[in-house]
């Protein structure tokens, strides 16, 4: 978006109407407007496919390594005790 400025010593050369005072001058419609258009909505993540799928994702990819490395443990052999020597 372009903005072109244009200064000048005689002041401002556009004077706002009467109809664009009134429309500003009722504060709570003014803030209520500019609070709308600056929050972000918020949705849960739930509701929101992109992150419920990625929450989902990595759950399960939890879920998998830690199946993954119960069954690569194998049995632990019994302690013999000390080594004898003849």
């Amino acid at each position: 978006m372009k903005r072109t400025y244009r200064i000048s010593s005689q002041g401002r050369s556009n004077v706002p109407t009467d109809t664009e005072v009134a429309r500003y001058r009722d504060t709570k419609r003014l803030l209520h407007n500019y609070q709308k258009a600056v929050a972000r909505p918020r949705v849960p993540m739930y509701r929101d496919p992109k992150a419920f799928i990625g929450l989902l994702l990595i759950v399960l990819l939890a879920w998998f390594l830690s199946e993954a490395v119960q069954e690569k443990k194998p049995p632990q052999a019994p302690d013999p005790g000390p080594v004898q020597h003849p």
